[in-house]
C-alpha cells in the first residue's frame, strides 16, 4: 500500500486534517480529520510503500500497546482511509 499522491498533512491548532488540494476539477479542497496518533502514523507512512505489518509493529513500539490491539486499531484505520481514498 501507499499514501495518495498528493495528499498533505496540516496541523491547524490542536488539530490534524489531510487536505487534497490538488482537486482543481472541483475548485475545492477536501479535507479529512486525524486524531494525534492517526496523524503520526500519517507521517511515518508518508513516501513510503508499507503492509498492515509494518504499521503494526511501529504502533507496539512507538506506544506501550499489545500486538492483539495494535492490530485491530491499524486495520480498523487502514479501512477507514481506503473507504475515503486515501491510500492505494
Amino acid at each position: 500500500m501507499r499514501l495518495k499522491e498528493g495528499l498533505r498533512l496540516r496541523k491547524m491548532g490542536r488539530k490534524y486534517m489531510i487536505v487534497n488540494a490538488g482537486n482543481s476539477l472541483h475548485n475545492k479542497a477536501e479535507v479529512f480529520t486525524l486524531n494525534e496518533v492517526a496523524a503520526q502514523m500519517w507521517q511515518f507512512l508518508d513516501g513510503k510503500d508499507f503492509t498492515a505489518e509494518v504499521l503494526v509493529e511501529w504502533l507496539c513500539q512507538e506506544y506501550d500497546v499489545e500486538e492483539g490491539v495494535a492490530r485491530m486499531d491499524v486495520e480498523k484505520q487502514l479501512e477507514e482511509w481506503k473507504r475515503f481514498g486515501l491510500i492505494q
